[in-house]
């Protein structure tokens, strides 16, 4: 007989529901939108650190941030760091920001 793992056809269902509702409700969907730019920014910006083999601490080193504010820059979604902040964190990776149109 074979085993149901039960806590992952909830997860799914759950999952599905999500789903309908972002669909159908057009603030949902665009808080939806925003919060995987910011997961994507979140995920590129480790991405490039860890390119440069740097550590926070490091990194803290050449931007004269907090390391606290480096972990809330890459980590916290509550929070948005200041545009002077993330400047200096991309500056100190050798990277610049840069706008892109949107791809569909």
């Amino acid at each position: 007989m074979a085993t149901v793992n039960v806590t992952d056809t909830v997860l799914k269902e759950e999952a599905e529901e999500q789903k309908e509702i972002i669909k159908n409700n057009p603030k949902a969907k665009a808080a939806y939108a925003q919060f995987e730019a910011e997961c994507k920014l979140k995920r590129e910006l480790i991405d490039a650190r860890k390119r440069e083999d740097l550590t926070q601490a490091e990194l803290q080193k050449k931007t004269g941030l907090t390391q606290q504010t480096i972990s809330r820059i890459e980590t916290n979604h509550e929070i948005s760091p200041s545009l002077r902040n993330l400047i200096k964190y991309v500056g100190a990776l050798g990277y610049e920001l840069t706008l892109l149109p949107k791809q569909n």
